[in-house]
C-alpha cells in the first residue's frame, strides 16, 4: 500500500534544484482555461514493474496489446466514418482499463506532497487523483516515488528551498510561475537516481473556477513522470532520453487524453472538457488553422529532439490529445505507453508507430490530419 506524507507551514524535507537545463517535461497554465507547455527541468524515477511490451531479439519486436474481445474499436480507416464514436470508444477504454488497475499492487511506492506555508489549496484531492494516474499505468515502469510540491507565488523561495533540500533542482520551482502568479504544472524524472517522479504545481485562486484543475491536470503530469520512466534502466538520463525521442505531439497528446478521460466522472463531462480544451486554447493565427494541410505540417514539424522549442508545441494539446484519442480507439487507451515502451527499447518513433498500430507513420498521418482537421472544424461550428 502505498505511504503518504503531507509537509505543510515550515516542515523541511529533502529537496534539490537548479534551473531549466534539466530533464523533465514541462506545462506551465497561465489561465483558467489553458496550460502552455515548455520543456525544461527533470523529475525522478526508479525502476519497477513489467511492462507488457516483449523484445524477441535484436531485429524484430512484438507488442501485446491490452484489448478486450468485446470492446468496440476501429481500424485507422473507419475513423472519419465513426467521427462521433472515437471519443466514446476510448473513454470506455480508459475507464475499462482503470478498473481493471483500480487495486494498486505495488506495496513500496510513495506519493510525497509538500504544501507552501501560505499556500490554500483549492482542490483537496491532489494525492486521490495523483494515485489514480500511477494505478492506471501500473503494467507500465513506474518511479519508487512521487514528490508534488504545491505553492503560489508568495511561496516561490520555499519551493526552490524545498525543492533543494530533497535533492533535486530548485530551479525547476519556476516553472509553473510568471508575471507575478504560479499557475502552472510540470512533471517528469530526475536525472539523477535513483529517479523519483517529481511534479510542481502553481496554485493560483482563479484557476479554481477551471474543472480541468480539479483531477485531470494531476493524471496528465504523472502520465508524463511515467513515460519518462520506461527509460529508466535503458538510458543514463531517463528524462532527456523521453524528450528527444518522442514527437511533441505525442508527448502531450497521451498525458492529456489521460488526464481529461481518467480526471472526470461521466462521459458527457468528457466531452464537455474534450471541446473546451481543443477550442479555448489557442484561437489566434497561426494557431487557428486546422485544415488537413495545417495539422499535416504540424506533424512534419513535430520532430523528436527538436520540436520543444517550436512555436506550435501547445498544439499537442489539441491536435497531439486528439490523435492520441483515435490511436486509444484504434488499438486501446494505453497503446501509446505501449509505443513508448518499444521507443524506449532502441526502436525510433517511427518503427515503434508501426510495431504497435500495424501502418507506418508515413501512411497514417494523413489519415489522422483530415480527421483531427474535421473534428475540430465540427467543434468550432457546434
Amino acid at each position: 500500500m502505498k505511504k503518504l506524507s503531507l509537509f505543510i507551514l515550515f516542515i523541511f524535507i529533502t529537496c534539490g534544484g537548479a534551473e531549466s537545463q534539466s530533464n523533465v517535461v514541462q506545462d506551465s497554465s497561465d489561465d483558467t482555461i489553458q496550460d502552455t507547455t515548455t520543456t525544461t527541468t527533470t523529475t525522478t524515477t526508479t525502476i519497477q514493474d513489467t511492462t507488457t511490451t516483449t523484445i524477441q531479439d535484436t531485429t524484430t519486436t512484438s507488442i501485446v496489446k491490452n484489448k478486450c474481445d468485446d470492446c468496440e474499436y476501429v481500424s485507422i480507416s473507419e475513423l472519419i466514418s465513426n467521427l462521433n464514436n472515437i471519443p466514446k470508444f476510448a473513454w470506455n477504454d480508459y475507464q475499462r482499463i482503470s478498473n481493471e488497475n483500480d487495486k494498486f499492487e505495488n506495496d513500496s511506492f510513495e506519493i510525497i506532497l509538500n504544501i507552501g506555508p501560505s499556500t490554500d489549496l483549492y482542490f483537496e484531492d491532489n494525492e486521490k487523483y495523483i494515485q489514480k494516474g500511477i494505478s492506471f499505468w501500473q503494467n507500465f515502469n513506474l518511479p519508487e516515488k512521487y514528490y508534488g510540491f504545491f505553492y503560489n507565488y508568495e511561496d516561490l523561495d520555499w519551493a526552490i528551498n524545498e525543492l533543494t533540500t530533497t535533492g533535486f533542482e530548485g530551479g525547476m520551482a519556476r516553472a509553473p510561475c510568471r508575471d507575478g502568479i504560479c499557475s502552472g504544472a510540470n512533471s517528469g524524472i530526475y536525472q539523477e537516481p535513483p529517479h523519483f517522479g517529481v511534479g510542481v504545481f502553481g496554485i493560483n485562486s482563479a484557476d479554481s473556477i477551471d474543472a480541468y484543475r480539479y483531477g485531470a491536470l494531476h493524471i496528465h503530469e504523472v502520465t508524463h513522470s511515467v513515460v519518462a520512466s520506461q527509460w529508466i534502466g535503458n538510458a543514463r538520463n531517463p528524462q532527456q532520453s523521453a524528450n528527444d525521442a518522442s514527437p511533441c505531439w505525442l508527448n502531450e497528446g497521451i498525458a492529456h487524453a489521460a488526464g481529461i478521460s481518467l480526471g472526470v466522472g461521466t462521459y458527457e463531462e468528457y466531452l464537455d472538457m474534450r471541446s473546451s480544451q481543443v477550442t479555448g486554447r489557442h484561437i489566434q493565427a497561426p494557431f487557428n488553422d486546422y485544415s488537413t494541410s495545417a495539422v499535416l505540417d504540424y506533424y512534419n514539424k513535430s520532430i523528436p529532439g527538436v520540436c520543444t522549442k517550436n512555436p506550435d508545441y501547445v498544439l499537442g494539446y489539441s491536435i497531439g490529445y486528439l490523435t492520441v484519442e483515435a490511436m486509444n480507439a484504434m488499438s486501446g487507451a494505453d497503446s501509446a505507453m505501449h509505443m513508448y515502451t518499444v521507443i524506449a527499447s532502441g526502436k525510433d518513433f517511427e518503427e515503434a508507430f508501426e510495431i504497435t498500430y500495424n501502418i507506418s507513420w508515413i501512411d497514417a498521418k494523413p489519415i489522422f490530419a483530415e480527421y483531427i482537421s474535421r473534428v475540430i472544424t465540427n467543434m468550432f461550428n457546434s
